[in-house]
């Protein structure tokens, strides 16, 4: 509407000399002609001189509330957006080994990072791809122990009896990019289903451990715990408003495999489940 109104003034411009007719003013030789916008009004003041004598002809035009908001719809609408993530949930790996369990809400993930999305115009999927920094701790019930002996393999076993206060869990760190798929479930909806591969690159993996002995409190670190190097999970998030719930499982192991005099490294797989804003 706005740009109607701009080429009816510039018309006007190139004019010589006035008449009128019915609801149509047509002006010659203009010197000035000045169109003054806001949100409901739309002021064209015309200044022109005929014979020496000065003429000045003023005309408003009240823009609709529909048409405002078909503009404001227009200039703000972006299809191309970034994002930020975060999720905070509870890893329960599967395929553990035989005898040892994890303590599934004693083993937190977190989740932070940017996506960039894209939606095609007046489409319900979006397409983004991101990248997270994601920590995960997968932790024994109390009493148990993981360890790491001579040969670089990872075992489980239990703490000595005397010893209170017991944790051992393994933490890892990485960098992860989502290649997400999401489908609103309306136009108007506020809900949506995403699904899609991360891709984990395992920048950094740990055994720590943590006891009490005679009142003593004692901490052991154990570094390069043969994490895979990349993983890829399959992740799905259901969204509502604002918030969402999410699940991510590996088919790979969070373990090489490795084995030496008929020990292996654990082949347990991950899977985790949690909040997700």
């Amino acid at each position: 509407m706005r740009k109607y109104f701009l080429l009816m003034a510039l018309a006007v411009c190139t004019m010589v000399n006035a008449t009128e007719m019915n609801d149509t003013v047509v002006y010659y030789n203009p010197t000035k002609v000045t169109v003054m916008t806001n949100d409901s009004v739309q002021t064209i003041k015309v200044t022109s001189k005929k014979d020496g004598e000065s003429i000045h002809y003023v005309s408003k035009v009240t823009i609709s509330k529909s048409t405002s908001t078909i503009i404001k719809k227009t200039v703000t609408d972006d299809d191309n957006k970034l994002v930020l993530d975060l999720g905070y949930g509870w890893t329960a790996p599967t395929n553990t080994p035989q005898g040892h369990g994890f303590a599934t809400f004693r083993s937190p993930e977190w989740m932070i990072g940017l996506r960039y999305c894209y939606t095609p115009k007046k489409g319900l999927q979006t397409y983004s791809v991101g990248l997270w920094c994601n920590w995960r701790s997968y932790t024994v019930p109390r009493g148990n122990e993981i360890r790491k002996n001579a040969d670089g393999i990872v075992t489980f076993g239990d703490y000595l009896a005397n010893y209170s206060k017991t944790s051992s869990c393994i933490d890892i760190f990485s960098l992860s990019v989502p290649f997400l798929f999401t489908q609103k479930f309306g136009k108007k909806s506020k809900s949506s289903f995403s699904l899609g591969p991360v891709v984990n690159f395992n920048l950094r993996g740990r055994i720590n451990n943590e006891w009490t002995d005679d009142d003593i409190n004692w901490e052991q670190g154990i570094k390069e715990i043969g994490q895979r190097p990349v993983t890829v999970d399959f992740m799905g998030i259901l969204k509502s408003d604002g918030f969402g719930l999410y699940c991510k499982y590996s088919p790979m192991t969070v373990l090489e495999s490795k084995s030496a005099h008929g020990v292996e490294n654990p082949k347990f797989h991950s899977l985790s489940f949690g909040l997700f804003f």
